[in-house]
């Protein structure tokens, strides 16, 4: 199970690191307003493919890890997302009101991409190098383009994207010994009606993330918007890596004990997330960011704190899935995404223009989401369990607390806290997990 873990999080962590460390480099060239646009740009290319997924992504995955003869129910997942995506280019004429909307015509190389079937089908492994590749490729494009290509810098990236899509989705159905191009067929439509509550609620749950850009740009100016841009990759690099590890033990979290543990990984990872972000801001924005970016060390403390508050409930959604509690499900996720939006502009008019408003948002859904799933699950003592394990990890926090006046390096402070937290879980992994 470790292993899998390591090999399937180091995957998709790679990717999203490196795609990290190449915008860290454009902050440095690029104006906030060029940092700005690429944000908006990777923000409706994900509700683009929140629309397409709309729900029977998770679907045809649970039913893909189900079925021995699952090929025709592929075919059809994958005829009702060419389908909607084609209609979507309807949306894209409004791309002479808002210029980005032209991107829907790209809707349907969006839909052919098929990986979820990797996960359904047990390949986590390939899946999670498909998404490696799939980031890597748009990442190294933009960097090239930027200098050696200044002026079409935005084409090349955009197209770079569509590459990294067609790809994946040849690719994908190679592996699987499927056909990539699918006819679309309109009463396959049924599909989305027949999930309309996990759809709405995916497409909400997307602004919860870098998908909340698309809301602040008509709010917020250009500097807090590419600030923001940046933190929530940050975010979303640790939410992507939470999600495979859900993704990687899809088939088994119905078994109680498995899922108890993919909670116990993902809190241990998000407690150290939180507490890089939180108590090791200067360090952190000094390898990921700019140093500049130490001015909005609040928002990333509000950022790792909402992380680590997800953890909570890291297989909880697939839970519900499998045990066929999807409007409970689409409730909570579609409350956390409409609570994040809506107090993201009302904080924006109560407090001005601020990347830290934005981040309390997306802190509120989550911890809205993560209370809800909870208390839908009736697991016995659910809090008690990871509070117990949880808690011994988080006293490490006075390593470098009750030191900080005596070294004052801090590359030093953050290597004594992961030791300490290292022999912490050696301690206790014979009393809460099975490593």
């Amino acid at each position: 199970m470790l292993k899998r873990l390591i090999v399937v999080g180091g995957l998709t962590g790679s990717a999203h690191l490196i795609n990290i460390a190449v915008l860290k480099v454009l902050a440095v060239y690029l104006p906030a307003t060029s940092i700005s646009i690429i944000g908006e740009i990777d923000s409706l290319v994900l509700l683009i493919i929140s629309i397409v997924n709309f729900g029977i992504q998770l679907s045809a995955t649970r039913k893909l890890a189900l079925l021995d003869h699952w090929q025709q129910e592929y075919y059809h997942t994958q005829s009702a997302r060419i389908t909607l995506a084609l209609l979507l280019w309807i949306v894209s004429i409004s791309g002479f009101l808002i210029f980005k909307n032209f991107l829907f015509l790209m809707a349907p190389v969006f839909a052919l991409n098929g990986d979820y079937a990797l996960y359904g089908r047990g390949m986590p492994k390939t899946g999670a190098l498909i998404s490696f590749l799939r980031v890597l490729i748009p990442s190294l494009a933009l960097l090239v383009a930027v200098f050696y290509f200044p002026e079409d810098y935005i084409w090349i990236y955009i197209s770079s994207v569509v590459v990294a899509y067609i790809f994946a989705g040849i690719t994908v159905s190679r592996v699987l010994g499927v056909a990539y191009f699918v006819k679309p067929n309109l009463r396959f439509l049924k599909k989305y009606y027949e999930h309309l509550n996990i759809g709405i609620c995916n497409v909400f749950y997307s602004f919860v993330g870098v998908g909340l850009i698309n809301v602040i740009a008509f709010f917020y100016n250009n500097e807090s918007i590419a600030a923001l841009y940046l933190f929530l990759k940050i975010y979303i690099l640790f939410r992507g890596v939470k999600q495979i590890i859900v993704q990687s033990f899809f088939k088994d979290l119905n078994e109680f004990q498995v899922a108890v543990r993919v909670d116990y990984y993902s809190l241990l990872a998000g407690f150290v997330f939180f507490a890089t972000l939180a108590f090791f801001t200067d360090l952190f924005t000094l390898v990921f960011l700019t140093p500049e970016m130490s001015v909005y060390h609040h928002a990333l403390f509000l950022l790792g704190l909402a992380a680590f508050v997800s953890t909570f409930s890291t297989g909880l959604g697939a839970r519900l899935l499998l045990a066929e509690k999807d409007k409970v499900y689409s409730r909570n996720m579609s409350l956390g995404g409409i609570v994040t939006i809506l107090s993201s502009v009302v904080f924006y008019y109560l407090f001005g223009d601020n990347p830290l408003w934005p981040a309390l948002s997306i802190l509120t859904g989550e911890l809205i989401i993560t209370v809800l799933d909870s208390i839908a699950i009736q697991e016995q003592n659910f809090w008690k369990k990871r509070l117990q394990f949880i808690l011994p990890a988080i006293s490490t926090l006075g390593v470098p607390l009750l030191l900080k006046n005596t070294i004052s390096n801090e590359w030093i402070l953050y290597l004594l806290f992961l030791i300490a937290l290292t022999l912490i879980t050696f301690v206790f992994r014979k009393k809460w997990i099975d490593l």
